[in-house]
């Protein structure tokens, strides 16, 4: 071990005693999980270019790849500090790895900044894109040789695997930027916050290993969204517990905290300093951004370049090879297939000997293991006492420690919303409590039930009391009607919400539901199989037929979100595909509507103009578009409801 790493050693030891602190060797660092120091999983630790085994290796899913997974066990806590690949389907992401690291190669020597991070480092210019740098860095920093290696959708997992394997090899920077952490955020539910907080950690302490003299720059996470929503709640909380880890106790790390500056005294996003999505930023905010870093680079770097342009590789020294082939379910959306079908998901659910409840596929469910309370409203003490539980505690598997995201979507689950005012209990089950209560009141006079996620919660009339919207009242009225809806839901929500009384003692003449748009992240991040997906809508439309036997069901199939070429956008037209296979509309009560070409432009691009935020939420020429396609269908439907009366 030279000398330097013995004063790393030493230093990383005294200063941070957490067991996530890697220890420098000669090959690299020692990460927390011991089988992946020892080869149990990652065949090839460090270098570039891959071996057959490695590339193999990495083009299986990410899920399949975490740690744990090796042993049929289930570690979260220990995802965001384990290297792991990222994954995008096929080769992309490996494509993508390479052509940066073919960007290095060619830049090797003395640079100025090294920028490491995801898509919010990728968009101050990158190769990736036009190879340009922004706006705000060309005025703030134009003089300085700068390396950027960002990628979108990147986690702090990611971040250490690029880095290990030729993402920053022969590179000698002054100074390196780090900001990573956003994306972890979707998975804290099942990791928590402090190990979120540990891998941007511990992808520090790899950069001051490869890069002992350079000053190393922290940028904590950038709030995102808004105050109550998980998302920002948890990057608060990172941002918390990584202040607890005092990474600038090391001399060469300094921590930048822009919290304030991208944010209001109440909490609240400065909205021009940000794209429509809430997370990225605009040239407005990256020159906020460049503000703040430009004391520091200029204190490090005392005004002087190492001098020399960036040189961008040609397209063909930086391609991987064999080319990019699609994954067998891309492959199989793409194509409109859908995931095959078994015949059991084929046949109709079996119903619980007294005829009041469905059977679901897990059995330990079924036997009261997890829930405590598998029918009935209101909950009892055990019930709420369960309910009050974080989501991910009370997933199927987490029981005995296994990871089961097959049965994820068909087992009945309580959604957990953390109260405003910070304390215990689960909001989400007030909301569904006022639903109850909406119905109880209305009782007889529904003719209409709207049951969803957030963008059926967007025609108005549900628990958060704001009016039908102008597209609902101009085709339907405010009267009549009743919002169930619930904004985040998935599917195993709906049929936990279905079990406990959300539609007890009442007929409505027609019930429209449209889930699993929330369902499709986790079909990619996650491995749940999109055929599950579907067969939950399956059990939600056969839970609805049991209690409403006299009630027409519209199912509208999930509209087009995200890029519905790709990643979570192509796990929609997966689900929708697969949904298609099931035939639901055999049954004559059940109608199914599919919305996709009036969302979709002839490229399949969505047509943004009728979505709020450009991806998934409506604005009110989509509902428009929405209500004018629906009206007819309820229409009649509500018509015939009337006459059976």
């Amino acid at each position: 071990m030279t000398t330097m790493r013995k004063i790393l050693t030493a230093f990383f030891l005294a200063a941070f005693p957490l067991a996530v602190w890697p220890a420098p060797t000669a090959r690299g660092l020692e990460y927390a999980y011991a089988p992946y120091n020892e080869g149990q999983m990652d065949p090839q630790l460090t270098g570039w270019p891959l071996t057959d085994a490695e590339r193999a290796y990495i083009l299986k899913p990410e899920y399949e790849r975490r740690p744990g997974r090796e042993a049929a066990q289930h570690k979260p806590a220990l995802w965001p500090v384990t290297p792991s690949a990222g994954h995008w389907g096929g080769t992309s992401w490996l494509d993508t790895h390479t052509k940066l690291a073919a960007y290095v190669r060619a830049n090797q020597g003395p640079v100025d900044v090294l920028l490491v991070g995801d898509s919010i480092t990728q968009q101050w210019g990158s190769p990736l894109d036009k190879g340009v740098l922004n706006e705000a860095w060309k005025n703030h920093f134009r003089g300085y040789k700068t390396i950027n290696i960002g990628i979108g959708g990147d986690k702090t997992q990611n971040v250490l695997w690029r880095l290990d394997h030729g993402g920053v090899e022969g590179l000698e920077p002054r100074v390196v930027v780090v900001m990573i952490g956003n994306n972890n955020m979707f998975f804290t539910p099942e990791t928590g916050i402090e190990p979120a907080a540990q891998g941007i950690q511990v992808c520090v302490a790899n950069v001051r290993d490869k890069f002992p003299q350079a000053e190393v720059i922290v940028a904590k996470i950038l709030p995102a969204h808004a105050p109550g929503n998980r998302f920002y709640d948890d990057i608060k909380k990172t941002n918390a517990a990584l202040d607890l880890l005092k990474l600038d106790s090391d001399p060469k790390v300094h921590v930048l905290d822009l919290t304030d500056d991208f944010a209001n005294a109440d909490g609240t996003l400065k909205k021009e300093l940000f794209t429509p999505d809430n997370i990225h930023l605009s040239l407005a905010g990256y020159g906020v951004h460049a503000e703040r870093l430009k004391p520091l680079l200029d204190r490090f770097l005392d005004g002087r370049s190492v001098g020399g342009e960036v040189v961008l590789p040609s397209k063909a020294n930086s391609a991987s090879a064999p080319a990019k082939s699609p994954s067998p379910l891309v492959a199989a959306s793409s194509a409109n297939e859908g995931t095959p079908l078994t015949e059991a998901l084929l046949e109709p659910s079996p119903k619980t000997a007294d005829g009041k409840g469905l059977v679901y596929p897990y059995a330990p469910y079924n036997e009261g293991r997890l829930d405590p309370q598998l029918t009935g409203w209101p909950l009892t003490d055990a019930e709420r006492a369960w309910v009050n539980q974080g989501e991910y505690f009370r997933k199927p598997g987490h029981e005995v420690q296994k990871h089961r995201p097959d049965m994820w979507f068909v087992t009945p689950t309580a959604a957990h919303w953390k109260p405003k005012d910070g304390g215990e209990g689960n909001a989400w089950i007030g909301h569904h409590a006022t639903n109850i209560e909406q119905v109880k009141a209305a009782g007889a006079t529904i003719e209409i039930a709207l049951l969803g996620d957030s963008i059926t919660q967007g025609w108005g009339g549900g628990w958060d009391g704001s009016p039908f919207n102008a597209a609902w009242k101009k085709h339907f009225g405010d009267e009549g009607t009743v919002n169930l809806s619930i904004g985040g839901d998935r599917v195993e929500n709906i049929l936990w919400r279905l079990d406990h009384g959300a539609l007890d003692g009442v007929s409505p003449k027609v019930i429209v539901l449209m889930i699993g748009v929330n369902n499709a992240p986790l079909v990619f991040a996650n491995g749940a199989p999109a055929a599950t997906a579907a067969h939950g809508i399956k059990l939600c439309i056969e839970n609805l037929r049991m209690r409403c036997p006299q009630s027409q069901i519209v199912l509208v199939k999930i509209l087009p979100a995200f890029d519905p070429s790709k990643e979570v956008g192509a796990k929609v037209r997966e689900i929708n595909a697969t949904l298609d296979g099931l035939t639901l509309d055999r049954d004559p009560q059940i109608h199914v509507l599919d919305l996709w070409s009036e969302f979709t432009n002839a490229d399949g691009t969505l047509k943004t103009a009728f979505y709020s935020d450009g991806h998934l939420h409506l604005g009110p020429a989509g509902y428009e578009v929405f209500a004018s396609q629906l009206q007819p269908v309820l229409e009649k439907l509500v018509d015939r409801g009337r006459q059976g009366d």
